[in-house]
């Protein structure tokens, strides 16, 4: 367990180092033009997830780089939307910014009808920071080994239908849970 825990912190160290380094440039020029008022970091998903750690190795290293307090904000719920709006209330002074996983700004628009803020017209997106990687487990108690023994068990249990947890509702491993039940014929429920 030490040993997942000190890659996981050493992954999201580099992630973090990698989107200073693409953000150093413009973090040096604009301190000077910074007050002193803190910057707040909003996030769309509760404490100690992967978003937040993100964010919190983040706001260290800017909070050194700019030399001002940064705030981790965390706003969870409706996969990121509640953030999202507290972005577009906020003011547009460079103190407040948003760090989410991309299906809040491109899916959710595009699948629920008023998210309450428009991507195009109310955010400039920055850079991206990380790349979350997908994957598909199950109780090690269930008897499917494999992803092809999890589609037979699946299409065997009561008319082919089964259940799959997901992180938020319109993101991407929804639609990768609804694109696997397509291709393999089975009904699963995110």
């Amino acid at each position: 367990m030490h040993r997942l825990i000190s890659t996981r912190r050493h992954w999201l160290a580099r992630i973090a180092c990698t989107a200073l380094w693409m953000g150093a440039a413009t973090a040096a020029a604009t301190a000077s033009a910074q007050s002193a008022q803190p910057i707040r970091v909003l996030v769309g998903f509760p404490p100690g997830g992967g978003t937040d750690a993100i964010a919190r190795l983040l706001a260290e290293r800017l909070k050194d780089e700019l030399g001002v307090p940064v705030v981790v904000d965390n706003r969870p719920g409706a996969g990121g939307q509640i953030a999202a709006q507290a972005l577009k209330a906020a003011a547009a002074d460079g103190h407040t910014v948003f760090l989410s996983h991309d299906h809040t700004i491109s899916i959710l628009p595009q699948v629920v009808k008023n998210p309450g803020f428009d991507p195009e017209q109310d955010f400039m997106p920055i850079g991206g920071v990380a790349t979350f990687v997908n994957a598909f487990a199950v109780s090690g108690a269930m008897p499917a080994k494999t992803f092809s023994n999890y589609v037979a068990w699946v299409s065997a249990q009561g008319g082919g239908k089964g259940a799959v947890g997901i992180p938020a509702p319109a993101s991407t491993p929804e639609f990768l849970v609804k694109l696997i039940g397509d291709k393999y014929r089975i009904d699963l429920v995110a």
